[in-house]
């Protein structure tokens, strides 16, 4: 994990958005994240934090980019 990904974790859990670093970590670790959990959730999850990806301009954070790989 590079460390612009770890930096994204730990917003994340400063934020207090549990779910979402969980997120990050299962798809910076290589695995994906929809066998971990159901698609409604992990969907509302990239809904919900697609500011996040925006704001630090990262392309792996975008939803459409994210959801192509999966």
């Amino acid at each position: 994990m590079s460390t612009e990904q770890l930096n994204q974790v730990i917003e994340a859990i400063i934020s207090g958005k549990y779910s979402w670093a969980c997120v990050l970590i299962l798809r910076f670790s290589g695995y994906n994240p929809l066998q971990y959990m159901p698609y409604r959730t992990y969907n509302r999850l990239i809904k919900q934090n697609y500011n996040l990806g925006n704001r630090n301009k990262t392309a792996s954070s975008q939803p459409s980019k994210i959801l192509k790989r999966c």
